[in-house]
């Protein structure tokens, strides 16, 4: 059996700004990597070979990051879509690409995962879609899924409710061929395509599987999975310095600190005896001398006044240079 996989990485990231500004989410770093990159590693690790992108916000910024992706382990190409298709629209776009393909695994380009994934493709067998499902504490910002004692699918109720449940975790096993029969036109996943395939008696199964698990849809998500990758509580991210990564042109002071899974990326300059602690310092930022950050994410470009201490913020240059200490 062919097994190819379509990530969806064409939306806006509109919550994520302004660190989405001039790069699309998927690509935001992750200490050594781009977010994308754990994904296409968890692919090629479970024999996928060949991986279609679909993109929409910035295309171009794909390909020229991620070239054929032969160093993640798989076969890269991409899609772009010219007005927005949705997550069904896309997902069918990309399928198209891979004619040869039997089952796809589809994944959202702002999610990281560490459920078995191969298990979930053994539970795929001979069901139209199979999609990853988890019990969460509070429902409301999730999907909710309500299952049969045998886990098939009876429901989908997109965002909606609240409190404990089981939850659409975003990464999903199709029947490639239904894939690409979709219509071309813009159409959701979650709340279009999944919702009539119940309907209509198609099996679905919902696979329950626990691990690492995080939707990467603001600021302060992005914040956590950066530190995460840092600290190794990302699993399989490249190992490295626990305490911090620092991109190799980076100019960071001998007298500052860096701790606790913080980034320090691309160009970035951290002056004297400045003290980061769980902090992600974008690409062409500038933290002054003397500033203390704790928990924060600073923008690229972003100049940091000397002396300036701050916690849990997203930081721009927005920021006043008379920003009370907290």
């Amino acid at each position: 059996m062919n097994v190819s996989a379509v990530v969806l990485a064409g939306g806006v990231g509109s919550r994520m700004r302004p660190l989405t500004d001039n790069r699309p989410k998927p690509l935001l770093p992750l200490g050594r990597e781009p977010l994308i990159g754990y994904q296409l590693r968890r692919l090629a690790a479970v024999g996928v070979r060949r991986v279609v992108i679909a993109t929409g916000y910035r295309a171009a910024d794909f390909p020229a990051a991620l070239g054929d992706g032969s160093d993640y382990g798989v076969a890269l190409s991409y899609v772009a879509e010219d007005t927005p298709l949705g997550t069904g629209g896309a997902a069918a776009a990309a399928a198209r690409e891979l004619p040869e393909a039997d089952r796809l695994i589809v994944l959202n380009g702002d999610l990281l995962s560490s459920h078995d994934l191969r298990a979930q493709l053994g539970a795929a067998d001979g069901r139209a879609l199979c999609l990853h499902v988890r019990q969460v504490p509070d429902v409301a910002a999730y999907g909710s899924v309500r299952l049969a004692v045998d886990g098939r699918v009876l429901e989908f109720a997109e965002k909606t409710g609240s409190g404990p449940g089981t939850i659409n975790a975003g990464s999903y096993v199709i029947d490639a061929a239904l894939l690409r029969g979709l219509p071309a036109r813009p159409a959701s996943l979650e709340r279009d395509v999944f919702p009539r395939l119940v309907d209509s008696g198609m099996p679905v199964l919902g696979h329950v599987a626990d691990g690492y698990f995080r939707d990467v849809g603001d600021p302060f998500a992005y914040r956590d999975a950066s530190a995460d990758a840092v600290t190794g509580a990302l699993p399989d991210a490249p190992a490295g310095d626990p305490q911090r990564y620092v991109a190799a042109s980076a100019d960071v002071a001998p007298s500052a600190q860096i701790a606790d899974g913080s980034s320090v990326h691309a160009d970035a300059v951290v002056a004297r005896d400045a003290q980061l602690r769980g902090t992600v310092v974008l690409p062409g930022a500038r933290v002054g001398a003397g500033v203390g950050l704790d928990r924060c994410v600073v923008a690229p470009g972003t100049r940091v006044p000397d002396g300036i201490q701050l916690a849990d913020t997203v930081v721009t240059d927005s920021l006043p240079a008379g920003t009370p200490t907290l």
